[in-house]
């Protein structure tokens, strides 16, 4: 029953005025305006996917419906559209119930700083490398409702990170699919003249899950170690030196359980000194943090070329992103 309770008590923080007249604050616009920033430049990946899996439908022949013609391949991303809306609403009511626990929100945090390691430090795999499969028009609407559904965990925990208020999230969901359907060419283009900012996206990420494992009670980590006592926490010490250390021998097959050892080193001392330090941060400060990292871009953007061009990068020079996706929906696709 407390948890129906709990369920009841957050939905109707849908209905706070409180709740929604943060949208109308100086610190709601600026958060709201970060929001559009993240995610323009987190679903540039996402769009590319979406891409790729109707990129088989035709774009030679339209359908029309009342008083809507488009080609087969956008109404295949106009019908993914609806469901990824509903969806992505449910997982947000539940979201914003499920983040005050702080095991969940320990692991969403986690899972934002694992995204932007996995981006930096360890060899992350191009999503666009993934193959169309499954030809007719409503098995590729059905993947593509699946995709949006994965797509959405990204984007939630980010509006999760940079605000509680249950109108922002609510808000960031809904521009997170906007931006795969209607802006992700206008960030492409932005990378053309601006390459940094294929990595400013993930580093947007990373801060947004420090914020939120930071926000951690580091006095839930010493009820635990209190629970294992010296004993058990010398064992975990040595268990995790050892598999360090024999990662460091067999790189290739232990690479992964090296990075998760480290990040959660990370996410220990992350957790610790913002309890200790008292390094939280409100809603407002927080967002210009992210908006001063955003417009650094266009500062170290010049640098970030240069090294590049005098082959900073392990495999040599590497050539700007020319944009090679086109927006979604246009009938260039394909």
């Amino acid at each position: 029953m407390e948890l129906l309770e709990g369920f009841y008590n957050n939905f109707l923080r849908f209905f706070s005025w409180e709740e929604l007249s943060f949208l109308f604050t100086g610190t709601g616009l600026l958060v709201m305006l970060n929001l559009v920033l993240s995610e323009g430049l987190l679903s540039l990946d996402n769009a590319l996917v979406l891409a790729i899996m109707v990129s088989h439908l035709p774009t030679d022949r339209s359908y029309k419906l009342g008083p809507f013609e488009m080609s087969i391949q956008q109404w295949a991303l106009t019908a993914g559209i609806f469901g990824a809306y509903f969806f992505r609403t449910i997982a947000i009511v539940l979201g914003t119930y499920l983040i005050q626990f702080w095991t969940l929100q320990l692991l969403g945090g986690g899972y934002l700083l694992w995204l932007g390691y996995e981006h930096f430090f360890a060899g992350r795999v191009q999503k666009s490398e993934m193959s169309a499969y499954g030809k007719g028009f409503w098995a590729t609407v059905i993947k593509v409702e699946l995709m949006d559904i994965a797509f959405s965990v990204d984007s939630i925990l980010a509006a999760l990170g940079l605000s509680k208020k249950v109108w922002v999230i609510l808000m960031g969901g809904m521009i997170g699919i906007l931006c795969m359907r209607l802006v992700a060419g206008v960030f492409i283009r932005l990378i053309e003249r601006f390459p940094l900012f294929k990595h400013t996206g993930y580093a947007l990420v990373a801060l947004i899950g420090y914020r939120l494992v930071s926000e951690v009670d580091w006095v839930h980590f010493n009820k635990l170690f209190a629970y294992l006592g010296p004993v058990g926490v010398g064992i975990l010490i040595v268990l995790t030196v050892a598999v360090w250390g024999t990662a460091q021998v067999r790189k290739a097959r232990l690479l992964t359980i090296k990075s998760l050892i480290q990040l959660t080193l990370l996410i220990l001392f992350f957790s610790w000194s913002g309890t200790r330090l008292h390094l939280h941060m409100g809603d407002l400060v927080f967002s210009i943090i992210m908006l001063t990292t955003f417009c650094s871009t266009f500062v170290f953007n010049g640098v970030y070329v240069k090294w590049q061009s005098h082959g900073g990068q392990k495999k040599g020079k590497v050539a700007p992103d020319n944009g090679t996706l086109p927006p979604i929906g246009s009938d260039k696709e394909g």
